[in-house]
């Protein structure tokens, strides 16, 4: 779908940065953006004419930052942004202005700004007006196949609904063994997150459970965990590659392995042979922080770990952790366990209103079936992961 953004109060040394920007071919060639701050203004309401000088200020340092020479930006509007990227292609001019966008608008907006990016790519000049085409800012890149590339088409990449085996219901069983000779089962298992809006599937995510009575608290034994978890996920992103997957993947990773040096380290050189797809694909699940964890210390360990993964998202299970853990970052979205005994779905009422002030992405996972979709959903959920594989139409990605 086409937009129209009118050019007819640009002053006259913007007009020729946009003239030459055209000149040089650079919207034929997809790597022109308009980049939106109107959910900022909206939100400001009557407050914007005192502070659009500071939005605009802190975008344009924001672009200053990340758009090294000869890249250039300019704003032609009061809430649009032009980005004219060369020193990358355009699927990576794509990844870094969304980047640039959702920081800023999730520092104005304070809270994650996922749903609020708007990112159109800019198609041609009509008259005063740029005609744009919206699109997907988190969208993965496209595979091309050889075959494909010898006829200079792009494939369309396979739902992992098409894939053959199917993708829903991968389970592998793993054991380690701590240093006090303990042995912990863990099953994996891929399992689908539905939209509960639209009735689709969203995205899949690896769940694991624990197969002992005794709890797992021991730094060393979670670092054992997490690592099989990553022994499950490598052979999914290459089997995405090889099959062109356009689907996000959710990955429950523990906070006591990523806030310590020397097992995140760990963690994120074992994912080097699939980072470029980490960042394209996997949307990390941080689990495990309580009240122990020192103030800053999520936002410290958060600031290692975000470049190397799609968006974060985190674990709530104390709702008092909340409010902290979401000023030190705005993660896309918040994750509630359904416990395996107790009250089950009728006793997560707290959580989710508590999830619910702060963020519009809420997924209750370890349901056994979807047979209190329509209740969650008009409590506020708007994801869910079911245990059980479900039959129905897949959808590209999820919020």
């Amino acid at each position: 779908m086409s937009t129209l953004v009118s050019l007819t109060a640009l002053g006259h040394k913007r007009q020729d940065q946009l003239d030459r920007v055209v000149e040089a071919g650079l919207p034929e060639q997809g790597r022109v953006f308009a980049l939106s701050v109107e959910p900022i203004r909206n939100s400001l309401g009557p407050r914007w004419a005192g502070k659009r000088d500071q939005v605009w200020d802190a975008a344009e340092r924001a672009l200053a930052r990340r758009l090294p020479p000869p890249d250039v930006f300019l704003r032609i509007d009061e809430t649009t942004f032009l980005t004219a990227i060369v020193s990358v292609d355009a699927y990576q001019a794509q990844v870094l202005c969304s980047e640039v966008l959702r920081d800023l608008l999730t520092f104005f907006l304070g809270r994650s700004a996922d749903e609020d990016v708007v990112l159109t790519r800019v198609a041609s000049l009509s008259g005063q007006n740029l005609v744009c085409e919206r699109i997907d800012p988190f969208a993965p890149r496209p595979v091309q196949t050889a075959a494909a590339a010898a006829g200079g088409r792009v494939a369309r990449p396979l739902d992992p609904s098409a894939w053959k085996p199917p993708l829903a219901g991968r389970r592998h069983t793993a054991q380690v063994a701590s240093r006090t000779g303990r042995l912990i089962d863990i099953e994996l298992e891929v399992v689908p997150v539905w939209r509960l809006d639209q009735g689709t599937i969203s995205a899949f995510r690896i769940a694991r459970d624990l197969r002992q009575t005794d709890p797992v608290d021991n730094q060393a034994e979670l670092e054992m965990i997490d690592r099989a978890t990553l022994d499950f996920l490598l052979p999914l992103l290459e089997e995405y590659r090889r099959e062109g997957g356009i689907f996000a993947l959710v990955v429950p990773l523990s906070f006591s392995t990523l806030s310590a040096a020397r097992p995140r380290i760990a963690v994120l050189d074992r994912c080097t042979p699939v980072a470029d797809l980490m960042r394209q694909v996997v949307i990390l699940e941080v689990e495990g922080l309580d009240a122990g964890v020192p103030s800053g210390r999520l936002s410290e360990t958060v600031a290692m770990v975000r470049p190397f993964f799609r968006s974060l998202m985190l674990r709530l299970s104390n709702p008092a952790l909340l409010g902290q853990a979401m000023r030190e970052h705005a993660f896309s979205g918040l994750t509630i366990n359904v416990p395996r005994s107790g009250t089950g779905v009728s006793g997560l009422g707290s959580l989710i209103r508590a999830a619910r002030k702060y963020s519009r992405n809420v997924m209750v996972l370890g349901l056994p079936g979807r047979s209190n979709d329509e209740a969650l959903r008009s409590s506020g959920v708007s994801h869910i992961s079911c245990l059980e594989p479900g039959d129905g139409p897949v959808s590209p990605a999820p919020d």
